[in-house]
């Protein structure tokens, strides 16, 4: 079983009680939830012993999991997660031209972009760059992901689960994490 958590450590925390915000509510963690929880902040985990606990952290938004461990999965379970930039993301020093195009996407775009929408920019070469930067151009870069051929409800999705490039995005979503660049929520 793999996973990975979802939600914001709140200032409130403290060593016997996490603090979690998501979707503008705070949830309090103890014991094995929190644990499972912190965990699964920066990369993914893996657990067998903890399903239980596990499904009630998914059953209250707090995180993301599939029964396997592959490629796949990761791209499924962050399919599902939306990834945010974090205040630190302005600092590109030490980052891969991989991973600044994908922050720079995420930080300047207009919208929130899911993975499936940064692995199809990516995956089409869309230079990251002014004309689709920023909320005056949104309306050009759903333009320029949305087509006739991807327009329809969960077909980018399925298409990019194939994509040449898709393993390299997760990569790099999971490295910007990891560097605390980004936040899954």
């Amino acid at each position: 079983m793999i996973y990975i958590s979802k939600g914001i450590v709140g200032k409130g925390s403290t060593t016997e009680l996490v603090q979690v915000i998501r979707g503008g509510r705070s949830m309090y963690l103890s014991g094995r939830e929190a644990d499972l929880w912190l965990k699964g902040r920066f990369s993914f985990s893996q657990t067998v012993e903890e399903e239980r606990t596990l499904h009630h952290l998914v059953r209250m938004g707090l995180a993301e999991m599939e029964p396997e461990e592959s490629n796949d999965a990761r791209y499924q379970i962050l399919t599902r997660c939306i990834c945010c930039p974090a205040k630190a993301a302005k600092r590109k020093m030490g980052l891969s031209m991989e991973e600044k195009t994908v922050l720079s996407w995420l930080v300047n775009a207009g919208i929130r972009l899911s993975t499936a929408e940064l692995v199809y920019l990516i995956e089409n070469k869309v230079e990251a760059g002014p004309k689709f930067f920023y909320p005056d151009n949104r309306q050009a870069l759903v333009e320029a992901i949305y087509t006739v051929d991807t327009i329809t409800d969960n077909i980018l999705e399925n298409q990019m689960a194939t994509a040449g490039c898709r393993d390299r995005v997760v990569q790099s979503i999971l490295s910007l994490l990891k560097k605390k660049k980004l936040l899954i929520l």
